[in-house]
């Protein structure tokens, strides 16, 4: 019960994260090679943490298979994102698909956190392999994508 009240009282503070990622839609922000980096390391302690330590989920085959297929999807979604170089900065711009994938993912499990029974919570726990794939897929493409801006050459004068 306290769990559900908790979860109802969390639904405004995810509407409010989301409403300020909004806000940073398309605004230039500095990316360092750290950035990816942190990102891959925590999607991957998270699922760690959830399958050995809470044994929240079993790997299985479904579970590897959305690893998997998140990890493409993830890739592919890291174009979704711009990076540009402005002097000896690497900036990224995130865009509107990007935030509405995020935004619609996190709604879905919080509503089943807060309204489901345990078994769906159980099955959509599986769903976190597709998430942890999702991210370091994207991670991925953005840390390969930044350091090649990184090494590629400068332009004279500029």
């Amino acid at each position: 019960m306290i769990g559900r009240i908790i979860g109802v009282l969390s639904i405004p503070l995810m509407a409010f994260a989301i409403w300020g990622l909004i806000r940073q839609v398309r605004k230039p922000q500095r990316m360092r090679t750290s950035t990816p980096i942190i990102g891959m390391v925590m999607a991957t302690v998270m699922l760690l943490v959830n399958v050995l330590i809470l044994r929240q989920a079993t790997p299985g085959l479904l579970g590897i298979s959305l690893l998997v297929v998140g990890l493409g999807f993830g890739v592919a979604w890291g174009q979704a994102t711009r990076l540009l170089r402005r002097g000896e900065a690497i900036v990224a711009k995130r865009s509107v698909l990007h935030i509405v994938f995020w935004g619609f993912s996190l709604a879905v499990t919080q509503i089943l956190a807060t309204f489901a029974t345990a078994v769906w919570v159980a099955g959509g726990l599986v769903t976190m392999f597709f998430a942890a794939g999702t991210t370091l897929g994207t991670n991925a493409n953005l840390l390969v994508r930044h350091m090649g801006l990184r090494r590629a050459p400068r332009p004279v004068g500029g």
